[in-house]
């Protein structure tokens, strides 16, 4: 008899011992469901804040353009010419200046062909003069 109830609490143990880990075993499930659950809703979040952060990005990308355009439409024409041909612009202004100087100078004398050939020859200032300019 003393058997069979060392037996029976045994069992008892055993079974008490088998719920227990039956209990902490659907515990552990629960947790890990949890846990993939507050995973998936981070993941999700994430992805929202993502796509909400790009598209924000794209208007702010338009936006720079857009002012980016209005301040080169602003800008002058002459910054986007290249230095060569500000050069050659700028020797054929010196030039049509020059032709303007020439044409009207030569209408009062009613002088023709090359300008230089004509000009008489000025006496150079005497040397006091320039000592006295080299002092001032």
């Amino acid at each position: 008899q003393t058997d069979a109830r060392l037996v029976a609490e045994e069992e008892g143990k055993r079974l008490e011992e088998l719920h227990r880990e039956e209990e902490r075993d659907r515990r552990e499930q629960l947790e890990k469901a949890h846990l993939r659950g507050s995973y998936a809703l981070k993941k999700v979040r994430l992805a929202q804040d993502r796509e909400r952060l790009l598209k924000e990005l794209e208007q702010m990308q338009s936006m720079d353009r857009l002012r980016r355009r209005q301040l080169v439409a602003q800008m002058p024409p002459q910054l986007f010419v290249p230095a060569y041909k500000r050069l050659e612009i700028k020797e054929d202004w010196q030039r049509e200046l020059e032709f303007a100087f020439e044409d009207m100078y030569s209408e009062d004398r009613k002088i023709q062909g090359d300008l230089i050939l004509h000009f008489e020859p000025q006496p150079l200032p005497s040397p006091s003069e320039r000592s006295q300019d080299n002092e001032l």
